[in-house]
């Protein structure tokens, strides 16, 4: 990684504490937009989405127990409600009289959520608190990993553009995608240092918070081809692939025995159309039964990946085109601004893309579509 330049910005500041300086600002900034941007939706909301978000406790099954604060109230929409069913109650037993939707949901989060709510005594407050503090320290992470092998201020582009993507606000609610991010951010981090063992834990804790985690696992076996012609390297590398599938691993094997399927949180997809093909991506691309940003963030993700190929290492151009593919192998482009928000190795190529004035106006327009997105959000309008 080049060395920082022996400057000051500040009396007292070297540049390295400067920019963890601007990334905890930026952290509170963005926060603070994203949830007064969700607070204006909730204000704007109608009153059939008011009646039908109104938390009265267990009316269903996604509205366990005792509502959140007012404060936390427009952050908790669609998959919040299960994963604050799962922090207070875990997996429901299966049934044969309706499909058990919280199967989808991989269990570290709501795990973790539920260890801090027994610090904190409220599970609202324990989400909100988790998920912040893991952006915060994505952030930081990220700074990190953006820079090695290129310039600092690429590692500062990439935190401030983690922070203020459009999907970013979905790192402030009861969602995992924060903690998702840090664990890949620092599995990636590892492997970019070529110190793949100490991937595995981020890894595999990352592969038991979203599927997507299995990234690491595949920029662990990219960089172990690239070892093959000296085969100790190789197997150290090929083995961290393998151990790092650890947390995907370990819930299919809860899943066979609590559902009786292994594949159940794949499985459960399927009424919704949401089956991985082939041919999912292009199907995707030309199925117009979704709104116009999604498109938007699809074909940009699919530009700056085409762009990364020759300008980006090889594990990193392929972690954000698996990160890119996958959700969109399902056929759609459906929930395609969060997922998008998760794709660090995507952000990171973004940030080495842009610089200066082409910098400064992606971001902006990055943090008027996060503004845009939590308004609706908040409002009750399905753009989760």
């Amino acid at each position: 990684m080049p060395a920082y330049r022996r400057r000051r910005i500040l009396p007292g500041w070297s540049p390295r504490r400067f920019d963890v300086a601007v990334v905890c600002a930026w952290f509170l900034v963005t926060r603070a937009v994203a949830m007064c941007a969700t607070h204006v939706g909730a204000a704007l909301m109608s009153e059939q989405r008011r009646d039908e978000w109104r938390w009265i406790p267990d009316k269903t099954d996604a509205f366990p127990g005792q509502p959140p604060a007012a404060l936390l109230a427009p952050t908790v929409r669609w998959d919040a409600n299960y994963y604050i069913t799962l922090a207070r109650s875990g997996y429901p037993p299966p049934r044969d009289d309706a499909p058990i939707y919280h199967s989808a949901f991989f269990p570290l989060y709501p795990i973790a959520v539920g260890a801090v709510t027994r610090i904190l005594g409220d599970s609202f407050w324990a989400a909100f608190a988790l998920s912040n503090v893991c952006a915060l320290l994505a952030g930081l992470v990220v700074l990190r990993l953006g820079a090695v092998n290129a310039r600092p201020r690429d590692g500062l582009r990439a935190a401030l553009l983690l922070l203020g993507s459009p999907g970013a606000h979905f790192f402030s609610y009861p969602y995992p995608e924060a903690m998702f991010v840090l664990l890949v951010s620092l599995g990636l981090l590892a492997v970019s240092l070529e110190r793949p063992l100490l991937a595995v834990i981020p890894g595999a804790l990352a592969s038991a918070t979203r599927s997507a985690g299995v990234v690491v696992s595949l920029a662990l076996l990219a960089i172990a081809w690239k070892a093959r012609r000296d085969p100790r390297v190789a197997a150290v590398r090929l083995s961290a692939a393998v151990a790092s599938l650890g947390g995907l691993a370990g819930f299919a094997v809860f899943c066979a025995a609590h559902f009786h399927d292994p594949l159940a949180f794949a499985h459960i997809q399927r009424p919704f159309g949401r089956s991985l093909t082939l041919a999912g991506p292009f199907v995707a691309l030309v199925n117009f039964t979704v709104d116009p940003d999604y498109f938007v963030i699809a074909l940009a993700s699919i530009a700056i990946c085409i762009w990364m190929i020759r300008s980006s290492p090889g594990w990193l151009s392929l972690g954000a085109w698996f990160m890119l593919l996958l959700p969109m192998a399902t056929g759609t482009l459906k929930a395609m601004i969060r997922y998008q928000a998760a794709n660090v190795p995507l952000l990171t190529g973004a940030a080495r893309w842009s610089k200066g004035k082409r910098f400064r106006v992606l971001l902006f327009l990055a943090v008027v579509m996060m503004s845009f997105e939590a308004v609706l959000y908040g409002a009750g309008i399905g753009h989760y």
